[in-house]
């Protein structure tokens, strides 16, 4: 399972460098590559697994490291459309988000604000804690505003504060031991919520 964020640190490294490697491109339609590196923290609260019917309201205090690449097109310059992988690693799990993502920059400047949405998935799984089973991730939705200043003619930086939702489904069985042991099977969905900052550089 640990070689899976080196072969990707790997492609993301060979991608930036085919990117970069490109000369012939479209005055409309051009080509780019963004590889973004990032930290996110749990917000607000969710409901925990029940034990002997009953449960509890947390703190979401989960931290996520991650490390994504996306490559697409751009019309004009200005609005992007690109398909995105990448790894990230929480404290309680591992998880590999794929999705889509559209961008859109305030103004056609070399330097300008911008606005990005993603939806996807997060593959993957969360392990089992004194508060819930082991669960699988499920819908990934992110919306993000931030700033790109030019650096060289195709290389540009990018400043990233985002929104991140990522649900998460379970299911496990709930033991009520009265006079009488009752056992329940609970399948459920926890949504999880996320703010958080990324910085990425992105060839053209």
């Amino acid at each position: 399972m640990k070689k899976i964020p080196i072969l990707l640190l790997l492609i993301v490294v060979t991608t930036c460098v085919t990117a970069q490697e490109t000369t012939k491109r479209s005055r409309t339609f051009n080509y780019f590559n963004r590889t973004e590196a990032g930290v996110s923290f749990g917000v607000g609260k969710f409901q925990t697994d029940k034990l002997n019917g009953i449960q509890k309201s947390i703190k979401n205090d989960e931290i996520i490291v991650v490390l994504q690449t996306i490559n697409g097109i751009t019309y004009h310059g200005r609005v992007g459309i690109g398909v995105g992988i990448g790894v990230e690693m929480w404290r309680d799990g591992l998880f590999f988000p794929i999705f889509g993502q559209l961008h859109y920059d305030l103004r056609p400047r070399d330097k300008t604000f911008y606005g990005q949405l993603s939806l996807g998935s997060g593959i993957g799984t969360r392990n089992s804690t004194t508060f819930f089973h082991q669960g699988n991730g499920g819908l990934m939705f992110q919306v993000g505003i931030g700033y790109k200043m030019k650096v060289f003619k195709r290389l540009r930086f990018y400043y990233e504060l985002f929104y991140k939702y990522q649900s998460i489904y379970s299911s496990y069985e709930d033991k009520i031991v009265t006079d009488t042991t009752i056992i329940r099977n609970i399948d459920y969905k926890v949504p999880l919520h996320f703010l958080g900052f990324k910085i990425g550089i992105s060839f053209y």
